[in-house]
């Protein structure tokens, strides 16, 4: 006869394994900001831009579309393994009737699938479009850099 008890615990057993592994993951691990884990943060306030990434010949260009973001207030990071975009933009309006703010978070990793030359990444970002080019390694180099936005 089961014992519903000994069911619980093993469902409770079972449900921290699959935490545990989720949380445990490389790009979970990579959600952090100012040293804090991004997880914790409202999710619903974290968004993943819209994004396409190709590869054209020798180069990978990445494109996120990120409306109502500021070229400002966005930070780019390219490492050889990977490229990491954030982002916030947070807006206030009075009236004499209200006050209204809001609070617009991009966050997404894209791993490159080979690796990449950090010194020839370039960026630019147009109509809420941030375009990311880097071209394919042909020797190791710099680990990463963070790209200035045209």
């Amino acid at each position: 006869m089961l014992d519903p008890v000994d069911e619980i615990k093993k469902f409770h057993k079972e449900m921290n394994k699959l935490f545990d592994g989720f949380f445990s993951r490389p790009s979970v691990k990579l959600l952090k900001e100012d040293g804090k884990n991004l997880v914790r943060k409202p999710l619903s306030r974290l968004m993943q831009p819209i994004t396409d990434v190709s590869m054209k010949g020798a180069s990978i260009v990445a494109r996120f579309n990120m409306p109502g973001i500021e070229k400002k207030d966005i930070k780019l990071k390219v490492t050889e393994d990977y490229l990491e975009v954030k982002a916030e933009s947070k807006k206030s309006k009075k009236t004499e009737k209200s006050v209204s703010s809001s609070l617009n978070r991009y966050y997404r990793i894209i791993p490159f699938p080979t690796r990449v030359d950090v010194k020839s990444s370039s960026a630019s970002y147009k109509n809420g479009v941030l375009e990311v080019k880097v071209k394919k390694a042909k020797s190791k180099k710099e680990k990463s850099k963070v790209v200035k936005i045209k």
